[in-house]
């Protein structure tokens, strides 16, 4: 889901485990695995493998699947960002439950939905 940039705010620490980026490029071809079953908020996730060694979590919405193979549809960047309580964040895009968002510095990635809340005003 789209969105216009807006503010949420830090309710609980999240420590990424992926800080770096991982990038794949629309068109570019992933083997798809399992699909990620830990936590019902975030649901259709699916580990992939690209031609490049890159492996990550990955929206089954950005992919065409087929026969365990996936082709994106759109770029995507696999960083998650890791925030503390009280930082007020930007947030552009909403996907399965994590916001691609941005820091004041600049610093950008995917942050847990359950770990902020909308700035009212």
């Amino acid at each position: 889901m789209e969105l216009s940039a807006k503010y949420y705010r830090v309710i609980e620490d999240y420590q990424s485990p992926y800080p770096d980026s991982i990038l794949f490029h629309k068109g570019g071809k992933v083997q798809v695995g399992k699909e990620f079953t830990d936590d019902p908020d975030w649901k259709d996730w699916v580990w992939c493998e690209g031609e490049k060694g890159n492996k990550a979590w990955v929206p089954k919405q950005y992919l065409k699947t087929e026969a365990g193979s996936g082709v994106f549809l759109n770029d995507y960047d696999a960083r998650e960002l890791s925030v503390t309580v009280g930082e007020v964040i930007k947030v552009y895009e909403i996907v399965n439950g994590f916001g691609m968002s941005e820091k004041q510095n600049g610093e950008r990635g995917w942050v847990p939905l359950k770990n902020i809340q909308a700035v009212s005003g």
